[in-house]
């Protein structure tokens, strides 16, 4: 169950991370955002090589793939929020001198 399902993660991570980088930023995804990932990734299935540890393991693997998920949604359902607008500022300007 363990390797299984981070393997599963793993797949949809990539697809996720693909999707995002050609669907948003228009951009081929670069070797080193699937290095990176892959690297996560691996690292879980070795902590989940331990039984007690393997559901805690495939859970944060796919807390890992919701968390992409949510960048890839438009902002409306849950991508990043808008930034605040700027405060106008309310008295004189300081002088240098």
């Amino acid at each position: 169950m363990g390797t299984r399902g981070i393997l599963l993660a793993w797949l949809a991570g990539i697809g996720l991370i693909t999707w995002r980088s050609v669907k948003r930023d228009r951009k081929p995804v670069s070797p080193g955002q699937y290095a990176a990932a892959s690297g996560l990734y691996v690292l879980l299935a070795l902590v989940a090589e331990y039984q007690p540890a393997a559901p805690v393991a495939v859970l944060t693997a796919w807390g890992f793939d919701l968390a992409v998920f949510l960048q890839v949604l438009p902002s409306q359902v849950g991508g990043p929020g808008k930034a605040p607008p700027p405060r106008a500022a309310t008295g004189p300007r300081p002088t240098a001198g």
